[in-house]
C-alpha cells in the first residue's frame, strides 16, 4: 500500500476509516490510539525536561522520553500493519477450493493469515503495555502543567489496549485451540494495563488535591 496509512493526513485516515473500504479498520484505529496515548507521556516527559523545577526528575524523564520512542514507531508500524494483514487473509479466502489440493492449500494459507493477523494486535497490546508501565511514576513528577496530558496518556492507552485485544478474540477465534493462548494472555495485559492507568490517574488527582 504506497505511503500506508499511517503517512495520511488525520483528515485522509479520519475519511478512509469512516469509508466503505475495509481498511484502516479497528485493528488500525487501536493502534493509532495506543501511539497518541504514548506520545502523550513523551509529551509530558519533554516538558519536564531542562525545567529548573524538575531538575531532580530531569535524567528519569529523558529516560522515559527515550522508552517511548520505539513504543510509539511500533504503534504506527501496527497501523499499518493491522492493514497488511487484513488483506492478507481477505486474499487467502480467495483462493480456489475446488481441487483437494487447492482446499489443503487454500486451508493452510488461511492459518498462516490468520496467525499473521493476530500478532500485529498482540504486538499493539504488548506495547501499550509497555507505555502504560512508565504512567504511575511519570505522573508523580511530571510537568504540572501537564498533568491532564498524563491523563489522557493513560486513558487513550486502556482505550487501545481494549480495542486491541477484542481484534486478539475475533483472530483467535478463527484459529480455534491455537489462538486461545493468545486470547488467555491478552487477558491478563489488558488487566495490567488498566491497574496501571487507574494507578496513574490517582496519582494525578493526589497531586491536584
Amino acid at each position: 500500500m504506497p505511503g500506508g496509512y499511517a503517512n495520511k493526513t488525520l483528515a485522509e485516515f479520519i475519511d478512509l476509516a469512516a469509508s466503505g473500504d475495509p481498511v484502516p479498520g479497528g485493528g488500525g484505529v487501536a493502534a493509532l490510539a495506543g501511539a497518541l496515548g504514548a506520545a502523550m507521556a513523551s509529551m509530558a516527559a519533554n516538558f519536564t525536561v531542562g525545567r529548573p523545577r524538575y531538575a531532580e526528575y530531569d535524567a528519569e524523564a529523558r529516560q522515559v522520553v527515550e522508552a517511548l520512542r520505539p513504543v510509539i514507531a511500533g504503534l504506527r508500524d501496527a497501523v499499518d500493519g493491522d492493514a497488511e494483514a487484513f488483506l492478507s487473509v481477505s486474499a487467502a479466502y480467495r483462493l480456489p477450493k475446488s481441487a483437494d489440493d487447492e482446499k489443503e492449500a487454500r486451508g493452510k494459507a488461511i492459518e498462516a493469515a490468520l496467525l499473521a493477523s493476530l500478532a500485529v494486535p498482540e504486538k499493539a497490546l504488548d506495547l501499550a503495555l509497555e507505555a502504560a508501565l512508565l504512567l504511575p511514576r511519570l505522573a508523580e513528577y511530571a510537568n504540572a502543567n501537564l498533568l491532564s496530558d498524563v491523563e489522557v496518556a493513560a486513558i487513550m492507552l486502556e482505550a487501545a489496549a481494549r480495542a486491541a485485544r477484542v481484534n486478539i478474540l475475533v483472530n483467535a477465534a478463527q484459529l480455534a485451540g491455537k489462538g486461545r493462548a493468545a486470547a488467555d494472555g491478552s487477558r491478563e495485559k489488558l488487566t495490567r494495563v488498566g491497574d496501571l492507568a487507574r494507578a496513574a490517574l490517582a496519582a494525578v488527582a493526589k497531586r491536584r488535591a
